[in-house]
Order: C-alpha cells, then sequence, then structure tokens
C-alpha cells in the first residue's frame, strides 16, 4: 500500500511541476504575442484550464504526503528533532508559500493585470505578477528536491 501512496504522490508531484514547467516556458510565452483583450481572454482560459488540474494535482500530493509522513515516523512530537523531521518541516513551510503566492498570483495580481490589459491602462501589476510568478516557480522545484532529499535519509 505504501508504494502505491508513493506512486500517486510522484504522479501528483510530477502533474504540478510538469504543468507549470510548460506553463512557464512554452505557454506564456506563447501567450505573450497576443496584444490587449485576446491577450487577458486567452490568459484567463488558460488559468480556467489549469486550475484543477494544478490545484488537484497539489491537493493529491498533499494528502499522499502526509500519509507518506506519518508511514515514516514523522510527525510526532518525540521525532521532531531528527534530520528528517526538520527537512519535512522545511519542506512543508515551502509548500504553505507556494500555495500562498499561488493564490496571490491567481486570485489578485492575475485578474487585476488582465482588468488593466483589457481596459488598455499601464499594466502597473506586472512587475509584481513576473516577481510571484518566478518565486513560485523557484518553489515549484525546491519542493520536490526537498522530497528526494527526504527519500534518501
Amino acid at each position: 500500500m505504501e508504494t502505491a501512496i508513493a506512486a500517486v504522490h510522484v504522479l501528483a508531484a510530477c502533474v504540478w511541476v510538469g504543468g507549470t514547467v510548460v506553463l512557464v516556458f512554452a505557454a506564456v510565452p506563447v501567450l505573450r504575442r497576443a496584444e490587449g483583450p485576446e491577450r487577458a481572454e486567452a490568459m484567463r482560459a488558460l488559468g480556467r484550464r489549469w486550475r484543477p488540474l494544478g490545484w488537484g494535482a497539489m491537493a493529491v500530493a498533499i494528502l499522499t504526503g502526509l500519509l507518506l509522513a506519518e508511514n515514516a515516523g514523522a510527525l510526532h512530537r518525540e521525532s521532531l528533532d531528527t534530520r528528517f523531521d526538520r527537512i519535512l518541516l522545511l519542506k512543508a513551510g515551502l509548500i504553505v508559500l507556494l500555495i500562498a503566492g499561488s493564490l496571490v498570483h491567481n486570485l489578485v495580481l492575475g485578474p487585476r493585470l488582465q482588468r488593466e490589459m483589457r481596459e488598455g491602462l499601464p499594466q502597473r501589476t506586472r512587475p509584481s505578477m513576473v516577481v510571484v510568478g518566478w518565486t513560485n516557480f523557484v518553489l515549484t522545484i525546491a519542493v520536490p528536491v526537498l522530497g528526494v532529499v527526504l527519500v534518501r535519509l
């Protein structure tokens, strides 16, 4: 059973990370060629299609990760002084930051930037969107790397 949980965990992480890589390096650069309302609509449509897949994969990865951590004897008060638990807590903290950053990107900055593009306003939100987006990307890569470190302990 643990092998099945680990496989689902890795597959969910692959969907999240792979999807993010495709968005950052393939989809968004292509969509940047569009202008004004068409660009805003294309970005909104892409977000609508990605969110259920990405957030679903993230939820599955978190749930299976918690099961795997519990099976490894982590998450107990008496074990918080182990290297495994310290790295697991770091990974959990990065996941919280990733979720928070993704929510800000998707629910605050994205709609604001789309409105600016639709209305032909100066795109003042773009610099913040870029910083949050790249921070989320770095976290998206760091989290599974820490997962590999945990498996190796």
